[in-house]
């Protein structure tokens, strides 16, 4: 029965209740005693985090597009060279290109993943290989002009061996920071 009197009141008196507002200084009072809604760190880095994934993903495609069309010039190079001399030793030497360029290009799609933790290293490393692209250019041409010379073609079976372990090493150097990044960070939990 008191509820009834209560509800017929509140009923009767609905607009009045309604024109009533509260002061401003006690929604500054009420404000002050929520607890803080912060941003989350995640929402403030969000747009950049956008923008480094786009980066990175525009870098190791410019990079395996440029592997990719190095491979296809240097397999056109292999197969003109071939149909005119074909001697034993630059069949040999073919088939260790074919190879070693497998292996290098396997070896910088896996060193593309670590290009978000050290551009730095991916740029110094592939101004080193360009170099080392034109003077392996240079023993090709010397390779020609020699008549498949033993010495030029160990030259350059020499220089793929090279590229192939200056990035196993970068791997390995790479792998090593990684999994000591993880175990310090494991050791702060």
């Amino acid at each position: 029965m008191k509820e009834d009197k209560i509800e017929q009141f509140v009923r009767d008196n609905a607009q009045g209740f309604n024109t009533l507002e509260p002061p401003d200084i006690t929604w500054e009072f009420i404000e002050k005693e929520l607890p803080s809604t912060k941003q989350s760190n995640l929402r403030k880095l969000w747009p950049y985090a956008w923008k480094v994934a786009a980066a990175i993903l525009i870098f190791t495609s410019a990079w395996l597009l440029n592997d990719y069309m190095d491979q296809k010039k240097t397999a056109e190079r292999h197969f003109a060279a071939s149909e005119t001399t074909a001697s034993p030793e630059l069949s040999e030497l073919s088939d260790a290109e074919a190879y070693y360029t497998s292996q290098i290009s396997s070896k910088q799609a896996e060193l593309a993943q670590y290009a978000r933790q050290h551009p730095e290293i991916i740029a110094d490393l592939k101004k080193e290989f360009n170099e080392m692209d034109k003077s392996n250019a240079e023993l090709k041409k010397d390779l020609v002009e020699s008549n498949a010379d033993e010495k030029v073609i160990e030259a350059i079976m020499l220089s793929y061996r090279v590229k192939l372990e200056i990035l196993d090493q970068m791997l390995t150097e790479l792998r090593k920071s990684k999994d000591g990044n993880q175990k310090h960070i494991e050791t702060k939990l």
